[in-house]
């Protein structure tokens, strides 16, 4: 499925980890009134959407996302597969497409954007997931057909190896899927969730261009970072990203932007952040 958008500036949301079945309802009500307000042009959503994969669950998510009122899509996390191990390795992703969506890998294609999501869920890598090389190679191909102008990005659940600096068993396939996106689909932007903290920063690994990393946290779910609960919103235009963490912090019901962090690309095609801002805090 590809997705068309047309704009001279976007904005697109990063949400990640709903968890529902275990997300926290003041919380819940507080994110659909912060996106409202925001009136993002996409909700872009890296999987565990759900605790446990179950069909009431997976119904309450896309209830949720459709009740924003704004286009979303969405590929599967670990936690959106069935709980019974033997149920992962008989159509995992089953339930996911009946009842929260048929597309686990829906691209995007705009004026300023152009956005292949990858599916990383693996029956048999359940917790650190896997990319494989005709996965990263088919985006890798659908990236490189972007206009100029166009800002490359990756939608995927399990984060890149070096976004994975927690102790955790890091993706499968997860360097070699990079190089192809980096070398072959130019990407300019990764997506990812799972981790239950917000990163932001350059990637530079070695031999590879830097382009833009960014790792949503839950913004509903009580397994938060102890800031609070917390989304991104994204920000394109061309040749530059604004990437902002929303949080909905201990001592308010509602969201708060804290500072932006900005990056422009260079003349070699390589990413770097430029000054980032300063006392910049505001309510949803």
């Amino acid at each position: 499925m590809e997705q068309e958008l047309r704009a001279k500036t976007l904005r697109l949301i990063h949400l990640s980890d709903l968890h529902f079945g275990a997300q926290s309802q003041g919380a819940l009500d507080a994110l659909r009134e912060a996106l409202r307000a925001l009136a993002p042009s996409l909700l872009v959503t890296t999987g565990d959407l759900t605790q446990r994969g179950h069909p009431d669950q997976l119904r309450a998510a896309r209830d949720f996302l459709d009740s924003v009122q704004v286009p979303w899509l969405a590929t599967p996390g670990n936690h959106d597969l069935p709980l019974l191990p033997w149920r992962r390795l008989i159509d995992p992703l089953r339930d996911y497409r009946r009842y929260l969506s048929p597309h686990t890998e829906p691209r995007v294609d705009g004026e300023l954007v152009r956005l292949a999501f990858l599916d990383s869920t693996d029956p048999s890598a359940w917790r650190a997931g896997h990319i494989g090389d005709t996965q990263a190679s088919a985006a890798a191909d659908y990236l490189s057909g972007a206009q100029d102008g166009q800002i490359r990005v990756i939608a995927t659940h399990h984060p890149f190896d070096d976004l994975s600096a927690d102790g955790r068993e890091g993706m499968r396939g997860a360097r070699r899927a990079l190089e192809i996106l980096c070398a072959d689909g130019l990407v300019d932007l990764l997506l990812c969730g799972h981790l239950h903290q917000t990163r932001i920063g350059i990637l530079r690994n070695e031999g590879l261009r830097c382009v833009v990393g960014c790792v949503a946290a839950t913004p509903t779910s009580p397994r938060c970072e102890a800031s609070g609960e917390s989304f991104v919103c994204v920000d394109l235009c061309e040749d530059a990203i604004t990437l902002s963490p929303w949080r909905r912090t201990p001592d308010t019901e509602r969201f708060r932007r804290v500072s932006g962090r900005h990056f422009c690309r260079q003349r070699d095609n390589h990413w770097r952040e430029i000054e980032p801002d300063l006392d910049d805090e505001e309510d949803a």
